[in-house]
């Protein structure tokens, strides 16, 4: 199994109950919201049906296994090994309480993860001279009024979290819940309210100087989507789906959940409700504009097109998505600034990418991403070629979901421990 440098498993035996544990709370809290921590509610759960539609048999017995020890409505998991899928499976159910079993091609919400899409979609344009790393906000938006600090501010900055802007635009809420006051004469197009959410936010003083700095935020990455529009002239969601997931044939990509005419053919978030000591189904409906931030979902089998480009690998014919410099620039960190908060947690953030060194200078890739009480992780390893994906279903109230997903990837490392050394953070 390979660890990452700077991480010890002695310090890590349970989240919520070791020294580390302060600290990588507060690195994911920077990520994402985070419930209580304490010992688990959650009681016994149904064995899930495991047939032709679950994937790899043998891989969706030993996730079924994870999946009611952690007493999940759902689990869903890939593994790439060598640069090829390995297994893909499914286990569980769409929607608590039912029989409506999970399948391999459902589409689970990745949330966060959708940031790598971003970044990769601006070395697209990079490559294509519509753009540099260094392009500014000003460069982008010349009659813009804003703040003198966010005219120097580079795409590159605000991929790698390094502009210093808040995290979203009203911080300390939730991107979906906050009203933004746009002007509804403006019109709805996603299009316009990310125009409308960049002249907002360069009138507010950043949260740090531009390049000291290295704060998560979903804020630059919609302001990111909007420099993508300006210098394309297409929207952000028109240029996603013609310069990436066609060239991938993604096909099963959308933003958020599914319409209610598919709700019971995919898989529903859950939270726990606890007044009622169990989970609910969750119905939200995010506002279309923060997509370049969050809010896809996806399959596991068109994920992996995705994340196989990542690996130098290209699923679909032998066209490059990126020129090999470009891709070694989304993968590799600025110059390490500091956190803003103390993690303790040797790991950097690149181009839309978690960065951590193994033991043996493996360059590791990840991310993590919630959203509508979905959670998932990608682990990949550079030098092996070989990744780890993991998606479920639900919100647990006891312990941190994305803490829970890694924990989860190790079990499932240990699965695989005599077939590959897949890759893993704790």
């Amino acid at each position: 199994m390979i660890k990452p440098k700077g991480i010890s498993a002695k310090l890590i035996p349970g989240f919520c109950s070791n020294a580390y544990q302060p600290r990588l709370w507060a690195f994911l809290s920077t990520i994402l919201i985070i419930p209580g921590c304490s010992s688990s509610p959650l009681g016994p759960v149904s064995p899930a049906f495991i047939g032709p539609d679950s994937g790899d048999i043998k891989f969706a017995q030993a996730l079924e296994k994870i999946r009611l020890k952690e007493r999940l409505p759902a689990l869903a998991s890939a593994i790439v090994v060598g640069g090829k899928t390995r297994s893909i499976a499914a286990v569980g159910t769409r929607l608590q309480g039912t029989d409506n079993w999970v399948k391999k091609s459902d589409r689970f919400l990745i949330g966060s993860c959708a940031k790598a899409f971003t970044a990769t979609l601006a070395g697209i344009l990079v490559d294509q001279d519509l753009l540099t790393w260094e392009t500014t906000i000003k460069d982008v938006f010349p009659r813009m009024k804003m703040l003198p600090d966010y005219g120097g501010i580079t795409i590159g900055q605000l991929l790698s979290h390094r502009a210093g802007f808040p995290k979203n635009l009203g911080e300390g809420q939730s991107a979906w819940a906050i009203d933004y006051g746009f002007d509804d004469k403006r019109g709805s197009l996603p299009e316009s309210l990310r125009r409308q959410y960049v002249e907002k936010i360069v009138q507010r003083p950043l949260k740090y100087p531009p390049g000291k700095t290295v704060h998560y935020s979903n804020a630059g990455y919609i302001v990111a989507g909007a420099m993508l529009e300006r210098v394309s002239g297409k929207s952000f969601e028109s240029l996603r789906q013609e310069r990436l997931f066609q060239p991938l044939e993604i096909t099963t990509a959308a933003y958020g959940t599914p319409p209610i005419a598919e709700r019971m053919r995919q898989p529903w978030g859950h939270y726990w409700d606890k007044s009622k000591q169990a989970f609910a189904k969750l119905e939200g409906k995010p506002p279309k504009f923060l997509a370049p931030a969050g809010y896809l979902s996806i399959s596991l089998e068109d994920w992996i097109k995705f994340v196989l480009a990542h690996l130098d690998v290209y699923p679909v014919g032998h066209q490059r998505l990126v020129s090999a410099n470009t891709l070694n620039t989304i993968h590799s960190p600025p110059p390490m600034e500091t956190w803003d908060i103390n993690i303790g947690f040797d790991t950097n953030y690149a181009l839309g990418w978690f960065t951590n060194k193994t033991n043996d200078d493996h360059l590791l890739i990840w991310h993590g991403g919630r959203g509508l009480a979905f959670n998932a992780v990608m682990v990949a390893d550079l030098t092996s070629r070989n990744a780890i994906l993991l998606v479920t279903n639900a919100d647990v109230p006891h312990i941190h979901p994305q803490y829970h997903l890694l924990q989860m990837v190790k079990e499932i490392q240990e699965y695989y421990q005599t077939v590959a050394p897949l890759p893993g953070i704790l």
